[in-house]
This record gives structure tokens, C-alpha cells and sequence, in this order.
């Protein structure tokens, strides 16, 4: 995605005769800019890892999350689905979680063929001290924000997070 940045100032925005709307699509777009670039060159998915003493990687957090938010056994082309990937990475993932004792297959019930993966009770244990540590992060990270202000920046990046997903569904289909 890319994302165009101008150098020309607000007020000089508003000048040219652009709308609050307009104002607002533009400052939306530089902030989507900077927060792309931070997380991009971001560190916080190893920062948390570290801080959870958690030896997988990005990815490997990815899968955990996916089983842990979905509160069940999943077939890997599910997974697949979730994260938006092909399947043979989610393969070569879901092996190296195997053998670190995080995820365990398991016989579909309803197609002996087929296996399920799940969380192990040290995934489980694993994606928990994720959740705690990322969310100590998040803690700081906005502990000078007013608590109603906290609240409506999740409850506005949770509607720009739906819509966006939306559109994706809606350009993919």
C-alpha cells in the first residue's frame, strides 16, 4: 500500500478551498503513512516476545493467536484462511510449533482424513504471557491518554479496522 504524503501545510490545505472532510482524509493518510513506516521498522513484536519469554517468531505468534482467538481446534487451510497466506508457509510454521511443544494435530471428527491443530497447554500457557506482556505494552504506551480518550480510539480504529476488511472482502470477491 502506498500512501501519498504532501509537504503542503493545513492551513494551506484549507486555503485551496479543500473541506474539513477533505482535511481529514489527508490527515488520516499521513498518519497511515507514519504508522506503517513505524511499524514496519517496529520492534514491539520481538520486544513483547521477549518480554513473555516466548521463543517463537512473528509468524509463529500469528498461528498461536489464530488458535488461542478462535477457541478451538482448526484445520491448517482455516488458519490459512485467517492469516490470508498460502497454505505450505502456514505448514512450514505450524511443523517448527510442533516441535517446540505449542500446537498438537489431532483426527477431524468429522473426516478421519484430515487433521486439526490445536493449542498445547504450553501454547496455551505460551499465547497468554503474548497477551499479557503485549497488553502491559499497549498499557504504557498510552498511559498519558485519558481513559475516555483510550476507549474511542478503540472503538474508532475498531470500525476503521471493519470497514477496511470490508472493502478488502469487497475487492477480492
Amino acid at each position: 500500500m502506498f500512501w501519498v504524503v504532501t509537504s503542503e501545510t493545513r492551513d494551506e490545505r484549507l486555503s485551496a478551498g479543500l473541506t474539513r472532510r477533505d482535511e481529514a482524509i489527508r490527515e488520516l493518510e499521513s498518519a497511515l503513512q507514519s504508522l506503517g513506516r513505524s511499524l514496519r521498522r517496529s520492534r514491539s513484536h520481538e520486544f513483547v516476545l521477549a518480554e513473555a519469554r516466548v521463543d517463537v517468531d512473528r509468524a509463529g505468534m500469528a498461528v498461536l493467536y489464530v488458535l488461542h482467538a478462535q477457541a478451538s481446534d482448526l484445520r491448517l487451510t482455516e488458519i490459512a484462511d485467517e492469516l490470508h497466506i498460502e497454505a505450505p508457509a502456514v505448514t512450514r510454521k505450524v511443523q517448527q510449533l510442533e516441535k517446540l511443544g505449542l500446537i498438537a494435530r489431532s483426527q477431524d471428527p468429522e473426516d478421519g482424513r484430515a487433521t486439526r491443530l490445536g493449542l498445547t497447554p504450553s501454547g496455551r500457557r505460551a499465547i497468554k504471557r503474548i497477551l499479557v506482556a503485549r497488553r502491559q505494552w499497549l498499557t504504557r504506551l498510552l498511559a498519558d491518554w485519558p481513559a475516555a480518550e483510550q476507549i474511542e480510539f478503540a472503538r474508532l480504529l475498531r470500525r476503521f479496522t471493519d470497514d477496511f476488511d470490508r472493502n478488502l472482502e469487497e475487492l477480492d470477491a
